[in-house]
């Protein structure tokens, strides 16, 4: 549904995919949400730089994305390499249901490791919706990133080596992040708003 100045408030998706008969698996209805800034203000798309060879909490990728007052985070499956195959499923439901009804308790909770949620950075960063729900009001940078509760309250540190955000990286906690798009322009602005002393205004 069309807005003044060529915005969108509403709008349909449908999957890419179709059915013998050409139709869409799927739609999806998506409504704008106050607070987003219709686009043009705060933005911020960050992922996780990925150690080779790292068996840990800190080697799952993750995305974390913020556009306006609103923030999305995503980080991957913790699979170990010992889940069991099952060729014959065809989702993610029928994947966590057979390995239960075969006694395979190791890969049903693999699978069911997927984290992600949203936030706004008015509350403090704070999540307030999450596939996981013991994350609620949990601070978005604790939960993606093993912030040391020694770190003088400073949760994120930017190193910026340049002017374009492309060479800064974004510490947070014991990993580092790369910053995909932003409309930053100064690295300690962000730092601060990351940390919680600054304005989204303030781009």
């Amino acid at each position: 549904k069309p807005e003044e100045e060529g915005h969108c408030n509403e709008w349909k998706e449908w999957s890419y995919s179709c059915d013998e008969n050409g139709q869409c698996y799927y739609w999806e209805n998506w409504d704008r949400v106050e607070g987003d800034e219709k686009g043009e203000g705060l933005r911020l798309a960050l992922r996780k730089r990925v150690p080779e060879k790292e068996a840990t909490n800190n080697s799952l990728d993750g995305i974390l994305v913020v556009v306006g007052d609103h923030f999305n985070y995503i980080l991957s499956r913790q699979l170990t390499g010992r889940e069991t195959s099952y060729p014959q499923v065809n989702n993610l439901v029928e994947m966590v249901d057979n390995a239960i009804e075969n006694g395979d308790r190791h890969t049903a909770v693999s699978y069911l490791t997927l984290d992600g949620g949203h936030g706004t950075i008015s509350s403090g960063w704070k999540i307030d919706t999450a596939l996981q729900p013991w994350r609620h009001n949990m601070n978005v940078f604790d939960c993606v990133g093993s912030v040391d509760s020694k770190s003088n309250g400073l949760k994120v540190k930017i190193a910026a080596d340049g002017p374009s955000f492309f060479e800064w990286e974004v510490l947070i906690g014991q990993t580092v992040w790369d910053i995909y798009e932003s409309s930053f322009k100064d690295a300690n602005v962000l730092e601060a708003l990351m940390n919680g002393n600054g304005s989204s205004s303030r781009l």
